[in-house]
């Protein structure tokens, strides 16, 4: 029998083991192929509005590959430790080590090989549902043809057949260099962690985490760049997280195994002796589902902000159906609207000023949208608070503004990458800003002027000044909110007035945002498969060890039961301390992305992390219960 014969015979004697790896390797591999199309299908291409996804997909193709290579090696050593004692036998029976190691290799790239072929043929049948329903969720009114893209399929199997060739001779000169001894033994030997106390890795890892934080949260007070702060704090987080976990688990499981109250409670003295003894993996392993975790939570948080975005985007442009410059009691708007026969929810105008604040540029620091703002006093703003209600409203009106004292408000549609708390000068008085947040009170209607409100003293102050720039804000809402069409006609035909009403929207503008919310969800599912595929290696690997302990329990007369508590005890401690950590990066990381967007984001991740949470359990109880089994 050839080695070739015998890599498919022990193939198809392990195919239950390997069938989580082989069905999530299929579904990466399908995912990338869908993204991959994007950046060659003449079809998709030829969608002027959906360009940018083109470039986002190569990034998430990207991000996909660098996962591959995680998650190839961590699955190959995985099989590598499950197999030792048979490839011990092996040796022991007279085959040389080289051969062993050929004939590992060799199983590990047909499996690649397999999971490649099958993948590829299930992306091209779904590729045309994938494109479907990209063009469907971006409001596109397309056809999308079933087709079969030669240069997708080049890329894909060019990258994957590069990893699977690295991984294959990383595996094979591991193997060939393994002591006999130790792949007889391999499941005998318990990676006890000897080494000196790890708190002060712990310590340092928690640091590092911490600043990590700091440089995400407040990447505006020290005049970081957006994109700088995300790159620094990634890396930062996987390496505080490895840290942490390197030396806080240790010390934490450590000290409880001394503490003997703790120790000697229900099952607590088999289910965290069980920890102990593979500390080092457990480490190694809980710091990477963790990082995996936190990547999985943060791409789901930011699709929610980027289909929020575009959900918002009409509101955020148009928070009024009708808005013009001039007298709120003018004669042809009125007219207009009674011929209209449209009911009004509401009707006001206020007053604005438009002031430079570029006359002392080294005081006031950057405003990167315009040299110009709108200047409101504090009564009118709380006026349309009496219409409306205002995100931030609530900090707005507990916020009591003194002479000389500002808020600067960022329109709903602009990024918010800069800090303004700064000083100013207005005429002849010095304007602190004390505050600043969203608030949309004239969406893009001012060309999307930022605003800054005073109290209402300083604004009588200023305006002395700056009396000739004062202009009057009219803004309606009808009951039927966009039924504007006819009423605006109607005033301009009629008039020298420019309204600016809500059936002037652009929902294609906003088409590519919800594609990115698309792309993000889909790409999320990997990281989901591949956190319950870790877990149930993990779960193997661990069971197969533990076995033959538990057959001895059962021996001197301990209970199924108690044996069954104590694996959902060790299982859980796996799963909820990476869990918890991933929750809070993804926290972090969800205020930094919302807040980026000038959005709440409160209840968009605490949805995430529900939904994640829902299925981290159902994780949980099939491995516990795939433990008990494989224990047994």
């Amino acid at each position: 029998m050839n080695f070739f014969k015998l890599s498919f015979m022990n193939l198809r004697q392990n195919i239950r083991n390997y069938g989580m790896y082989i069905f999530s390797m299929v579904f990466s591999i399908v995912v990338f192929y869908n993204f991959i199309t994007l950046m060659f299908s003449e079809q998709f291409r030829a969608l002027q509005d959906l360009k940018v996804i083109s470039t986002i997909s190569m990034m998430c193709a990207m991000v996909l590959c660098l996962f591959f290579i995680f998650f190839i090696s961590y699955s190959s050593s995985f099989f590598i430790e499950q197999r030792k004692k048979e490839f011990g036998i092996y040796t022991f029976m007279g085959v040389e080590n080289n051969k062993i190691a050929l004939l590992f290799a060799q199983e590990g790239l047909l499996i690649g090989i397999i999971a490649l072929v099958v993948g590829i043929f299930g992306g091209i049948l779904t590729n045309k549902l994938f494109l479907m329903a990209l063009v469907k969720v971006s409001n596109i009114n397309a056809i999308m043809k079933f087709e079969i893209s030669t240069p997708a399929i080049l890329v894909t199997s060019l990258m994957f057949l590069v990893i699977l060739i690295c991984v294959f001779i990383k595996e094979y000169i591991i193997l060939l260099r393994t002591d006999i001894t130790k792949l007889i033994n391999a499941t005998n030997i318990y990676q006890i962690d000897n080494s000196k106390n790890k708190t002060l890795q712990g310590l340092l890892g928690l640091i590092v985490i911490i600043f990590a934080y700091q440089l995400i949260i407040y990447y505006k007070k020290y005049n970081i760049q957006f994109p700088i702060a995300i790159i620094g704090t990634v890396v930062l987080v996987i390496i505080g997280t490895m840290l942490s976990f390197k030396g806080f688990f240790t010390f934490i499981i450590s000290k409880l195994i001394n503490n003997k109250n703790f120790l000697y409670k229900s099952t607590n003295v088999l289910s965290f002796n069980n920890i102990i003894f593979r500390i080092r993996d457990n480490n190694k392993v809980l710091g990477q589902i963790t990082v995996l975790i936190t990547c999985c939570l943060t791409c789901i948080i930011v699709s929610i902000s980027m289909k929020t975005l575009f959900s918002e985007g009409q509101e955020s442009e148009y928070p009024y159906s009708i808005m013009y410059l001039g007298d709120s009691n003018d004669t042809i708007v009125n007219q207009a609207l009674t011929l209209s026969k449209e009911e009004v929810d509401f009707k006001f105008d206020t007053e604005v000023m438009l002031v430079e604040t570029n006359e002392n540029p080294n005081e006031m620091g950057p405003i990167p949208y315009t040299d110009d703002v709108d200047l409101i006093k504090y009564s009118s703003v709380e006026e349309i608070c009496e219409y409306r209600n205002l995100e931030n409203e609530k900090r707005f009106l507990d916020t009591k503004l003194k002479n000389n004292e500002a808020i600067f408000l960022i329109p709903k549609q602009l990024i918010n990458a800069v800090n303004f708390n700064v000083k100013f000068k207005l005429g002849d008085k010095d304007i602190s800003i004390i505050d600043s947040y969203t608030m949309n009170l004239f969406g893009t209607f001012r060309e999307g002027k930022p605003i800054i409100i005073v109290n209402d003293d300083t604004y009588d102050s200023i305006s002395k000044a700056f009396g000739s720039e004062k202009e009057r804000v009219s803004c309606i809402t009808l009951k039927n909110f966009e039924n504007t069409a006819n009423i605006s006609k109607y005033i301009e035909d009629n008039s020298n007035i420019h309204v600016y009403s809500v059936d002037n929207f652009d929902k294609e503008s906003y088409n590519f945002v919800n594609s990115i919310y698309f792309i993000g969800l889909f790409l999320s599912l990997v990281f989901i498969v591949s956190i319950g595929s870790i877990m149930y290696f993990k779960c193997i690997s661990d069971a197969s060890k533990d076995k033959p302990r538990f057959d001895t329990l059962r021996k001197i007369g301990t209970s199924q039961e108690y044996i069954n508590k104590s694996i959902f005890k060790q299982v859980g401690i796996f799963f909820l301390l990476p869990g918890l950590v991933a929750i809070i990066h993804s926290i972090v990381a969800g205020y930094s992305v919302t807040s980026f967007f000038n959005q709440d984001g409160k209840i968009s991740t605490l949805i995430t992390i529900l939904a994640f949470s829902l299925i981290y359990l159902i994780y949980y109880l099939v491995t516990a219960k795939k433990y008990i089994n494989l224990t047994k």
